[in-house]
């Protein structure tokens, strides 16, 4: 930042303020959603070449291409089960299962939702489910809003679990090094904990209204919709089973084939089974054309984030919000506890994504100044932080968006007084119990 002449250091100070603002003014675009998201996330990336931070080879470098190799193979996985017609099958399984009982379904979906979006995009959890909820609904006679939210906040639960459940923890795991048993030896233990809170919770704010309210004829019909009926492509869903399944042992995997001298990244533990079955998967698989089907705009979303964060770690504004932070809070523990709740609260309003990728410039540049002991502890708190905050407002997480937007569409009345109303205690509890798990891990430096 130090420069030699006058004139060099008030080019500096000018650009460095017009990078903050091209920053500013996405995010809040970002938060309005008044511009689909990956238009502004690559209009700021331009823009930031326009105006001289760097050029295309240099913004290219603060992309982390192995986040989006990993989320390229997750959504083509993904994809193909979607077609087969897997998690509509899961979903009516558990229905009968539990007997068509709106009680059990107020219990036992936001469990399936939460073990889902462990090893699933919780968005993908959402889209099936929240149809099949509400389908239920109609014939059961009950409310799907609270069944829906508590599906919601339980897989955004269930998705600060593991490395592959929630976007944010895609990010912070490939950026800072962090693996898929990483995430689950220090995530999925307080985030189980923290399910159980946000259910009992819910359960018990909602348990009267969920009372047997069908007749005997609408059991019988739904006793004859078979499940497998919902299973479109058999091929198609072994296919994707092999490969989800071979992508997660190769996850779990990784440090070991790393020691015996495979190379595995966390991209090519996706990328490598997806284009296995994309390749010789046959007529079945080729005909869908899965590649033109993928959520294209999120991986370039992605892009433009990256490159944005990166133009603030490279102008030191990243280096300057830490200073700030740190000499506000004095001791580790407050600026993780600061980094935590801040994280939750903004979390609710913005986007848990760029949130996140901005957050892991802070945390590297925390443990840089000495302010934390390691990385792993502010991992931890960020990933439970951010992916849990979002379950507070409908815009919070992709997958609030996602849920809220269909029930809107259902005819359903929705508003955000309702949300709130319904997530603000289950997301609090889940949030405190994630706190103390924070604390406990610091004390006993176990990150």
């Amino acid at each position: 930042m130090i420069v030699e002449t006058s004139q060099g250091l008030h080019s500096m100070d000018w650009l460095c303020l017009l990078t903050f603002i091209i920053f500013l003014f996405v995010f809040g675009l970002l938060i309005f959603e008044i511009v689909p998201r990956m238009y502004l996330a690559m209009f700021g990336a331009v823009i930031l070449v326009v105006v001289g931070v760097f050029d295309w080879h240099e913004a290219m470098t603060y992309v982390s291409w192995e986040t989006i190799g990993f989320l390229l193979g997750m959504l083509l996985l993904t994809e193909i089960l979607v077609e087969a017609g897997f998690f509509r099958w899961i979903a009516m399984v558990l229905a009968r299962a539990v007997h068509y009982d709106p009680v059990k379904i107020l219990i036992f979906f936001p469990l399936l939702s939460f073990f889902l979006s462990a090893i699933l995009s919780s968005i993908t959890v959402m889209v099936f489910l929240s149809v099949i909820t509400f389908e239920l609904s109609k014939i059961l006679k009950f409310d799907p809003v609270p069944v829906i939210i508590s599906e919601v906040i339980l897989a955004n639960i269930g998705g600060a679990a593991t490395l592959v459940g929630d976007p944010p923890n895609v990010i912070l795991g490939t950026v800072l090094g962090f693996g898929f048993n990483d995430f689950l030896v220090h995530n999925g233990p307080i985030a189980i904990l923290a399910g159980i809170g946000a259910l009992a919770v819910t359960f018990w704010m909602n348990r009267r209204n969920f009372v047997r309210v069908y007749s005997h004829k609408e059991i019988v019909r739904l006793e004859h919709m078979h499940p497998s009926a919902n299973l479109k492509d058999k091929h198609l869903l072994a296919a994707g089973l092999l490969g989800m399944t071979l992508t997660l042992l190769l996850l779990i995997t990784r440090p070991y084939l790393n020691k015996m001298g495979i190379p595995m990244d966390v991209a090519t533990a996706s990328l490598f089974p997806a284009f296995i079955i994309l390749t010789f998967g046959g007529k079945k698989i080729y005909k869908h054309n899965f590649i033109r089907k993928i959520d294209a705009e999120t991986l370039m979303f992605f892009i433009g984030l990256f490159i944005l964060i990166g133009a603030l770690e490279k102008k030191h504004i990243i280096q300057l919000v830490v200073n700030t932070l740190a000499s506000s809070f004095t001791t580790a523990w407050s600026f993780i506890s600061s980094i935590f709740w801040g994280s939750a609260f903004i979390s609710g309003f913005v986007d848990n994504v760029p949130l996140a990728m901005t957050m892991t410039s802070i945390i590297k540049e925390s443990v840089a100044e000495g302010i934390v002991p390691a990385v792993g502890i502010m991992v931890w708190a960020v990933s439970l932080a951010v992916d849990l905050g979002g379950n507070l407002t409908p815009i919070g997480a992709s997958a609030n968006v996602v849920s809220y937007a269909y029930l809107e569409k259902s005819g359903v009345k929705m508003n955000w007084l309702r949300w709130v109303k319904l997530a603000l205690l289950p997301s609090l509890v889940a949030l405190l119990i994630s706190y103390v798990g924070i604390f406990l891990k610091f004390h006993f430096k176990f990150w």
